[in-house]
């Protein structure tokens, strides 16, 4: 062997651990999805610290299984164990089982796990470029995806979210024609709906699955002001009618961003807003390779399910999770003929969110 092709040993060995860890967190994705849905999460935050015995007592699970399940957990660091017991920690009890908590995020593993199906089919994607559409995933992938990012939509879209925004409140409680654009199972727009019940809301999302699973939530509501739409069947309107647009996590997604930011300008009232969340990110790569600490799950989540969407159609943009930085964004929508960017102070990890204007 040249000493060009000469291997470091010690380097060797430490790169192979890096990929079974990754090997394992693969593995660590079903089992902690499979313990999300069968509660045992919120099991153990209720009742733990248990032996297995007294896990199977609990839920009615076979002992056995759930014993193989707890070491695997406690092994992986997501579950603690001593003295023959098993627990969380009060920082997995909020991560793994408080579904109303802004750091939870158990919902990540479903999340993940439903784009499994679709793996057999990503070959044909990067051998002719056409990536998956969101109903290619199945309900599954729609449902979860949903279920990750609904924290902000349930909990602070209207106490916190919409004051930042100059002026909505006040027209919202007036009166005020809103469109959620990419609307998903509707859960920021039914939480603006029963809010603001003087104000008309509606719903536009190309994903068949997404509109049934938000007709269920609004028959099950009760609110009369929401309307869904699908825009292939009905197109945003090309006048000005709306007071307010909001989009949450959706341009990156799109195969067409660019007339999709068009269409908002279009159908946006002079005096409107355009609240728009999408994924925090940098410029460029570089800067994300080194200083963004979920660039990982996020091109993970982009090659899967993002920017295959975006990719759907021969012509799609394929801008991937982490393409609509604000660098793009104040680019696109100045484009666009909106002449006003502003980010907005709320924000987290995962999301900017910007208040932009005609």
């Amino acid at each position: 062997m040249s000493q060009a092709q000469q291997v470091d040993r010690e380097r060797l060995e430490k790169f192979f651990f890096r990929v079974a860890n990754q090997v394992s967190a693969g593995f660590n994705c079903s089992l902690s999805a499979l313990g999300d849905r069968l509660g045992l999460y919120k099991a153990l935050a209720d009742v733990g610290p248990v032996d297995s015995d007294e896990l199977a007592a609990h839920t009615g699970l076979h002992e056995r299984w759930l014993r193989e399940w707890l070491r695997h957990q406690a092994c992986v660091g997501q579950v603690e164990y001593a003295d023959g017991r098993f627990g969380l920690s009060p920082e997995a009890k909020i991560v793994l089982a408080e579904e109303d908590h802004a750091f939870f995020f158990a919902s990540g593993f479903t999340a993940c796990t439903a784009t499994y199906p679709s793996i057999p089919r990503l070959p044909d994607a990067f051998r002719t470029g056409l990536g998956l559409t969101y109903d290619d995933h199945g309900e599954a992938c729609a449902c979860n995806l949903e279920r990750m990012s609904g924290y902000l939509q349930r909990t602070e879209l209207v106490p916190k979210l919409l004051p930042e925004i100059d002026g909505i409140v006040d027209r919202l409680e007036a009166g005020a024609a809103v469109a959620d654009v990419g609307c998903g199972s509707g859960t920021a727009l039914l939480a603006m709906a029963e809010a603001f019940p003087a104000s008309t809301f509606t719903g536009y999302d190309t994903s068949t699955h997404a509109l049934d699973n938000a007709r269920r939530n609004l028959a099950e509501s009760g609110v009369d002001n929401v309307r869904l739409v699908d825009p292939s069947a009905e197109p945003m309107p090309d006048a000005p009618m709306f007071d307010l647009v909001t989009t949450f996590d959706v341009v990156h997604d799109t195969t067409h961003p660019a007339d999709l930011i068009r269409a908002i300008r279009g159908s946006l009232k002079e005096d409107g807003a355009w609240v728009c969340a999408d994924i925090r990110s940098f410029p460029t790569f570089e800067q994300n390779l080194a200083e963004h600490p979920m660039a990982a799950l996020l091109y993970g989540f982009s090659v899967t399910v993002c920017m295959s969407s975006g990719m759907s159609t021969p012509d799609g943009a394929g801008l991937g999770t982490l393409g609509f930085n604000e660098e793009v964004a104040r680019t696109m929508t100045s484009d666009a003929g909106f002449s006003r960017f502003e980010v907005l102070e709320y924000g987290n990890a995962m999301n900017a969110y910007y208040d932009i204007r005609p």
